[in-house]
């Protein structure tokens, strides 16, 4: 499921200057792409019904 939200050029390159990120155009270009990737997975995994479900131990440490 796609989100209708996207993340602008112009939002990214807000928060790049916000963080101090530079380059050339090239750079930056390439970098809003794999940004706004992200970001689109990110609503994309926020839209998950995960109601009534517990989490799962990722780690469950020695007993010993």
């Amino acid at each position: 499921m796609a989100s209708d939200k996207q993340l602008s050029r112009e939002d990214f390159d807000r928060i790049a200057e916000l963080q101090g990120i530079t380059g050339e155009p090239a750079y930056l270009d390439e970098l809003f792409g794999q940004a706004r990737g992200v970001f689109t997975m990110a609503e994309t995994i926020k839209g998950i019904d995960v109601t009534g479900v517990e989490p799962e131990m990722a780690f469950i440490p020695p007993t010993d």
